[in-house]
């Protein structure tokens, strides 16, 4: 915006916001999004805040802006890290700057909008793909960030990320009527929360952390879907996931059909 002479802004000729923050009140007690069609005939999500409305993309990078060619930051370094490592038979020795950091942080925070979003408009698949790329931002900070606060800045958002990754596939299982699928998805989330909390020294938020607390109230929940005989539903479960070739989650029942083996000899013992 220019400045007049005598030291006033100039007005400028744009869109005034006013008329759809009206018709669309921020209610500061629940997350308020919506889908919408854009003038090119893409859909897009629109999240209401405090001052106003951000939209985004509904597939690649939430804001639509490609980095150096590639989708997302994510991909670029990972691209980059690909060729360090082609280049050396070796990924010892590649470092991201400050900079780096810094600018695949904001790339997290635009992903953390979406899937945050995505989970109240109930597409899970959405939840999963997002905050797999925030984990893989994670990561790739924490492993080869050359600063040592660059490399741990991250790491107190990871339960929460986890538990989210967590809950979306287990929703995704439920609207598929696969309790056990479901169930297993959550128990396997605790168990890597719980990892996060050692990680950061935080033994005590295994009874007391908000991540846990969650996950254990949807396994609660589930628990009550789930045939009256676990292990016939889990197996069953297994049995499809195998001949489907879901081999991940064919994984995730097996460990979840070993620790209901567990628990019933431990309450026959």
């Amino acid at each position: 915006m220019e400045l007049a002479e005598g030291g006033a802004c100039e007005a400028m000729s744009y869109i005034d916001l006013k008329p759809t923050l009206l018709d669309w009140p921020y209610d500061p007690d629940q997350i308020s999004v919506r889908k919408i069609l854009g003038s090119d005939g893409e859909v897009r999500i629109q999240m209401r805040v405090e001052l106003g409305v951000i939209q985004m993309e509904l597939e690649g990078r939430p804001d639509g802006v490609t980095q150096h060619g590639y989708e997302s930051l994510l991909e670029y370094h990972r691209a980059r890290l690909t060729r360090h490592e082609e280049r050396n038979g070796t990924t010892l020795g590649y470092a991201l700057t400050p900079d780096h950091c810094k600018e695949l942080r904001f790339e997290a925070s635009l992903y953390y909008r979406r899937y945050v979003a995505a989970f109240v408009l109930e597409e899970y698949a959405g939840v999963c793909r997002d905050t797999v790329h925030n984990l893989s931002i994670f990561d790739l900070c924490h492993e080869h960030a050359s600063d040592a606060e660059d490399r741990n800045c991250l790491e107190p958002f990871r339960p929460y990320v986890v538990m989210m990754n967590a809950r979306g596939h287990a929703y995704q299982a439920l609207e598929q009527n696969e309790a056990p699928s479901a169930l297993a998805h959550v128990n396997r989330g605790i168990m890597q929360v719980k990892t996060c909390y050692d990680d950061l020294g935080r033994t005590e938020a295994a009874e007391t952390g908000e991540e846990l607390k969650m996950l254990r109230l949807l396994a609660a929940d589930i628990q009550e879907r789930v045939p009256c005989d676990s292990l016939i539903g889990t197996r069953r479960a297994l049995r499809t996931a195998v001949e489907q070739e879901r081999f991940e989650e064919a994984a995730r029942l097996r460990d979840e059909l070993n620790r209901l083996y567990e628990g019933r000899k431990s309450a026959t013992a």
